[in-house]
């Protein structure tokens, strides 16, 4: 089976959403199976806020939103800045690493990735030092598809749904052990979820619903529906945790959401077909990928508003993540094969690398130095130098 043709991997098709009878039947089914956990861990993944950069302004300040909040978190006591980031990053090798790696996310700590792959079944444990899998972790209740880290790297949450939707699943793993301690089931394609800045709620949008679900990290039950836009993709926060955006991928918006109210503050319309979307590491910009219209759309954060527009990114930018130092972002370009590297200062397009079949992912180490592509198409992962000099 090509998963690359389906419409949840790689080359997504557009379409209209005209279910309503069977939306409310789902909703009634999905609330009862949320009731009913297949099982779920004990213990809260994270109560502390993480630790992230400071957020500042061009005279030195603190990134407020437009509705009074701010986006600025406490320094790391001890930390190092991160390497320089290189306008034109130098390919290495592609690692062999599964069947068909579709997302990279690396622990916040740096030393490993998580690479969820539905071929595989399974999720790699990936040594980002020594570029090799270490661990294969079988994810029995559906394919893996995304995976996403508790702040404090205690847990990881892994999306995972079969073609068709038939099978839907939130699947917690324990990264001390590598084992699969909770599952609960969920609604249709559960896609790129996200955890609070305080790890105690997970935000989970879906691929083929109209609503995100929150679910409690301690218990796994919902602790509400917040209805969306078609089709929630993915989900970022501000640092201060009282805001939320959302991409819409076949509304062509953003939405922010007040916290933890979950109200809809504003719809914020972008490209055509934005997927992924990352906050920049002072906080003051939100890069949108705009996977049909092959565009990166900036928000201000403070204004709710659309501040840039790089055209021409790629065909296909599936995924975008910022280089730790700010200076740099990247966009994976499913539908060509590579990776676009964008001067965030000037909106210049600095380099455009060959990176494998069906980029569909990448993730930067927090010291800058590397980054990960997972090449959905060919089984393999790209590994980028990113810092300068």
């Amino acid at each position: 089976m090509d998963l690359r043709h389906t419409p949840h991997h790689g080359r997504h098709r557009r379409k209209r959403h005209v279910r309503i009878a069977l939306i409310g039947a789902a909703v009634a089914v999905v609330a009862v199976a949320l009731s009913a956990a297949v099982l779920w861990p004990r213990g809260s993944a994270s109560t502390d806020r993480p630790t992230q950069a400071a957020a500042t302004t061009s005279a030195g300040g603190d990134t407020a939103d437009g509705n009074g909040a701010t986006s600025t978190a406490p320094a790391p006591t001890g930390a190092a800045a991160p390497a320089a980031s290189a306008a034109v990053p130098v390919a290495g090798q592609a690692l062999t690493t599964g069947v068909a790696p579709h997302e990279i996310a690396i622990a916040p700590d740096g030393s490993y990735a998580y690479i969820a792959d539905p071929g595989a079944g399974a999720v790699m444990r990936f040594d980002t030092t020594l570029g090799t899998v270490t661990a294969s972790i079988p994810v029995p209740q559906a394919p893996p598809q995304l995976v996403t880290f508790a702040p404090d790297g205690t847990r990881a949450y892994v999306s995972a749904y079969t073609e068709g939707y038939t099978a839907n699943f939130v699947v917690t793993l324990d990264t001390a052990t590598g084992a699969v301690i909770g599952a609960v089931a969920v609604s249709r394609g559960p896609y790129a979820a996200g955890t609070t800045p305080d790890g105690r709620l997970l935000y989970v949008p879906y691929f083929d619903d109209d609503h995100l679900d929150v679910l409690d990290t301690t218990t796994g039950a919902m602790v509400t529906r917040i209805p969306a836009e078609p089709c929630p993709h993915w989900v970022v926060f501000t640092a201060d945790g009282r805001f939320a955006y959302t991409t819409n991928h076949f509304s062509d918006v953003v939405t922010v959401l007040a916290l933890p109210a979950n109200t809809v503050v504003t719809t914020i319309p972008v490209g055509d077909g934005p997927h992924s979307l990352e906050m920049s590491p002072d906080g003051s910009r939100i890069a949108v990928v705009d996977y049909i219209g092959g565009d990166v759309t900036l928000i201000d954060p403070a204004t709710n508003a659309v501040v840039g527009t790089v055209p021409g990114v790629g065909a296909g930018p599936q995924d975008v993540t910022y280089a730790p130092d700010g200076r740099h972002l990247y966009t994976a370009n499913v539908d060509d094969g590579t990776v676009a590297v964008v001067d965030t200062a000037t909106g210049a397009i600095t380099a455009t690398i060959p990176t494998g079949n069906s980029p569909t992912s990448v993730a930067v180490t927090p010291d800058g130095r590397r980054a990960f592509v997972t090449n959905f198409g060919d089984g393999t992962v790209r590994v980028l130098e990113t810092a300068a000099g």
